[in-house]
């Protein structure tokens, strides 16, 4: 799934009190783009709370927001979109499956596999592991080395000796775990709560019109 739409009817009262069609389209515009702020600063929120490394998939997302207006006379619909491959999946959930002939999916475990994938590691082997419940997965892990120290000393009659010690065994951990496909639940706190949205776009719009009425010497509405 790719990008996801807020669509947000504009119309009632407000709208009600414009003169044409294209005050109608600026009202509704206006609105557009005040939802798309709410949904940036949502988005950029939602990326310091969970992605504490990676590539920060909500900040790409907050990069992704846009904003325009589809109007008729005295009516107005503000569409804001988030085109950032894979927010609907986050906002819908369903079942994802390896594509492209692969049988695993890879999901990161360690903290420097996140936003990378399997085939960026050289040293990765299959294995069985345990996971935090102490069920055996089948999983990604990183190949065990030891590391070694290396000294020379140079002996009173000229020579040189070196001497080669064992290090602490590095690696073995996993990176990812394979699955054959994972059922992801629906997330609406994705997006800004639609209570938000509502009044966000309502108050802009009430803004925009006061300044219309009082600048063409009306009443201002209340």
């Amino acid at each position: 799934m790719s990008g996801v739409t807020i669509a947000l009817p504009l119309g009632g009262t407000v709208l009600d009190r414009v003169k044409n069609a294209a005050q109608a389209a600026g009202l509704a515009l206006v609105g557009a783009r005040a939802v798309a702020v709410v949904t940036k600063d949502h988005l950029v929120q939602l990326d310091q709370e969970r992605h504490r490394y990676g590539r920060h998939y909500y900040l790409q997302a907050a990069r992704s927001v846009a904003s325009r207006a589809v109007f008729g006379a005295a009516s107005g619909l503000a569409l804001v979109t988030v085109s950032q491959i894979g927010i609907r999946q986050r906002v819908n959930g369903g079942t994802i499956v390896p594509k492209g002939g692969r049988k695993f999916l890879t999901l990161p475990e360690a903290p420097e596999a996140h936003a990378k994938r399997a085939r960026e590691f050289s040293d990765l082997d299959f294995a069985m592991a345990l996971d935090e419940n102490g069920s055996l997965r089948p999983a990604l892990v990183q190949r065990a080395s030891t590391a070694i120290t290396i000294t020379r000393r140079k002996k009173k009659d000229g020579t040189v000796k070196f001497t080669v010690k064992p290090g602490e065994v590095q690696g073995g951990k996993v990176m990812f775990w394979l699955a054959r496909r994972v059922k992801q639940r629906p997330d609406p706190t994705v997006l800004p709560p639609e209570p938000l949205v509502r009044a966000t776009a309502t108050e802009a719009i009430h803004r925009r019109v006061v300044r219309l009425e009082t600048r063409e010497g009306g009443a201002p509405i209340s």
